[in-house]
């Protein structure tokens, strides 16, 4: 077995013990053949117009940052947070609220509220995480704290709970002010954050567009978010611009990894997806080793066949498993697998296993019987002179 890395069989309520055959010390040693040497990591990433970036995994790995720690101006961003932070008063999502009328400067993404409209938290909040709404940010702090100055407050507070030391919000919106600023490591671990704690903002971020009836007019809301359409696998989360720069905080899932970027002042709105894009390419294809776990067809264990006593039945992997393996890390093995007294009927599913690292499902793999019976001589593995 490859130096660094383990394989552990699980023992729960849902695993049960057994002895392997033969056969399945075979798969135990295909194993240790099939795992792809590692390489060593290839050159950074190449971007185009970012300042400073940071991506990583979802057990918190650096896969590539430059300047992670260059505080900058996190602009649209900052409304992950303040989604955050609204949640967390626990209001009923479907009240409804009065809004507030609010001043901005000339440029600011609005939603267009006028005083006096009404909508729901729920409303309020997909306005401002899909179409990225100044005013619905402000009103949705309103709404569940009542003032803006004090959500601010409970912001920075949350900021400091999970971590982003080196982050300061100066308003619940993201426009450009003194002492509002942030870094690529926070953000990440920001968004990280946000879609491993609040269903909520992992499906509103993943939303193309939002209709809903403001002041009786039905409006329709897109999402700022274009990298949604045309990247394989991305999941959010946030775009910003402001007079600094363009920015966007992405995340992404493929083959079960799922990587969290953060690009900040890039010179163009393209240029934020192409980096995010760049960024997100290099790390799946060498961040990461794609290893072959098992082999279909690949027997593992002769079963007793549920309707005679001498023919046996034998057990397969289903398909052909593979996975993208974090070097140097350990990878967990555990199986959900009958015992051996288990009598089994052709072509019927016998069982599962799964290969982890961290919270990373690296392989899953599904067991079935043969179609066909075998003719397998009983002959008990302790016997042999491997177990002498």
């Amino acid at each position: 077995m490859k130096k660094g890395m383990s394989f552990t069989i699980g023992q729960g309520s849902r695993h049960k013990p057994f002895f392997l055959s033969i056969l399945s010390l075979g798969l135990t040693l295909a194993l240790s053949l099939f795992l792809l040497p590692q390489t060593a990591m290839a050159e950074g990433p190449q971007v185009d117009e970012a300042q400073t970036y940071q991506i990583i995994d979802q057990d918190g790995h650096v896969l590539a940052e430059k300047n992670p720690d260059q505080r900058m101006d996190p602009a649209s961003i900052t409304k992950v947070m303040t989604a955050m932070v609204a949640l967390d008063q626990g209001k009923d999502l479907d009240q409804t609220y009065t809004l507030k009328q609010l001043p901005y400067q000339a440029d600011a993404q609005i939603a267009g509220i006028k005083e006096g409209d009404t909508l729901t938290l729920r409303q309020i909040m997909m306005v401002m995480l899909v179409y990225s709404a100044n005013d619905a940010a402000d009103n949705a702090a309103i709404a569940t704290v009542g003032s803006t100055d004090e959500f601010v407050k409970k912001m920075n507070e949350k900021a400091q709970e999970i971590g982003m030391t080196n982050t300061h919000f100066m308003n619940t919106h993201g426009l450009m002010a003194e002492g509002h600023y942030s870094t690529a490591a926070d953000l990440t671990k920001m968004a990280k954050y946000a879609l491993e704690h609040y269903p909520f903002i992992a499906q509103a971020v993943r939303t193309s567009s939002y209709t809903v009836t403001i002041g009786g007019v039905e409006r329709t809301y897109y999402s700022t978010d274009k990298l949604m359409a045309t990247y394989d696998g991305l999941v959010g989360i946030k775009t910003g611009a402001v007079e600094s720069g363009c920015a966007f905080l992405g995340a992404s899932m493929r083959s079960g990894v799922r990587l969290y970027s953060a690009v900040l002042g890039c010179k163009t709105n393209a240029g934020r997806f192409g980096d995010t894009a760049k960024l997100m390419d290099w790390s799946y294809a060498n961040a990461y080793t794609r290893s072959s776990f098992t082999k279909k067809q690949l027997p593992i264990r002769v079963a007793n066949w549920a309707l005679g006593f001498g023919p046996k039945v034998v057990i397969y992997s289903n398909i052909d498993s593979t996975g993208l393996v974090y070097p140097g890390e350990n990878i967990q093995y555990s199986v959900s697998i009958p015992s051996t007294d288990l009598l089994v009927d052709l072509g019927g599913g016998y069982g599962t296993a799964v290969w982890s690292q961290g919270k990373h499902k690296v392989c899953y793999q599904t067991y079935g019987a043969s179609k066909q019976l075998a003719y397998v001589p009983n002959v008990s593995i302790f016997a042999l002179p491997l177990f002498a």
